[in-house]
């Protein structure tokens, strides 16, 4: 667990438990002006289920040496409430058109009332400490939409830079929020060596 500087919050990693406050949080952040009264339960419930067969499927995988994927909370000090939450993979996926190269940072959201408290910039540092640290990997990519100019001043503060960009043609996307450009940014990650003396 990281805690951060004022003791309001800490990050660690998801549990089974926290996957419903997550889908919560990822549904109100990416889908609450796009939804109404019949359609939020329903795009509730699909992130949900989705949450909990990636937790499933990728619990145990990274012990055993093999694919590399991470759920992580931001934690209220006082009582434990997910505030945030993000993902971090190092698996390619397959049939994917136009993947974004990994490792690849995802599903980063902020219950609204807790934000601008430095929840994100600490979840994207636990990102990219557990690629550079624990996973050796010397680059970080995200994907995010040309229009998210909150997440764009975050990601350039904390040093992304854009990779590239491309017109959203995947079916569902287009269906819910029309053609998007979406943009790829990446962080090389510095190295931690150790000197022999």
């Amino acid at each position: 667990d990281i805690m951060d500087t004022n003791n309001a919050f800490f990050i660690r990693q998801a549990e089974k438990a926290d996957l419903g406050r997550a889908a919560t949080i990822l549904t109100d952040g990416f889908y609450k002006d796009k939804t109404n009264f019949f359609t939020y339960p329903i795009e509730r419930m699909n992130t949900a289920l989705s949450l909990q067969s990636t937790f499933q499927t990728y619990q145990y995988a990274g012990r055993s040496g093999g694919a590399k994927h991470c759920m992580l909370v931001a934690c209220r000090s006082s009582d434990g409430k997910v505030m945030g939450f993000c993902e971090v993979d190092d698996i390619v996926p397959k049939n994917e058109v136009n993947a974004a190269p990994r490792p690849y940072m995802h599903n980063l959201a902020v219950e609204e009332e807790f934000r601008r408290m430095g929840l994100a910039n600490a979840l994207i540092r636990h990102c990219e400490d557990m690629v550079r640290d624990e996973w050796d990997q010397s680059r970080l990519y995200l994907r995010m939409k040309e229009n998210n100019d909150a997440a764009m001043r975050i990601y350039y503060k904390c040093g992304y830079v854009l990779e590239s960009s491309h017109i959203s043609a995947d079916k569902e996307t287009v269906l819910l929020l029309g053609k998007t450009r979406v943009l790829l940014l990446g962080k090389t990650l510095i190295l931690n060596t150790v000197e022999s003396t």
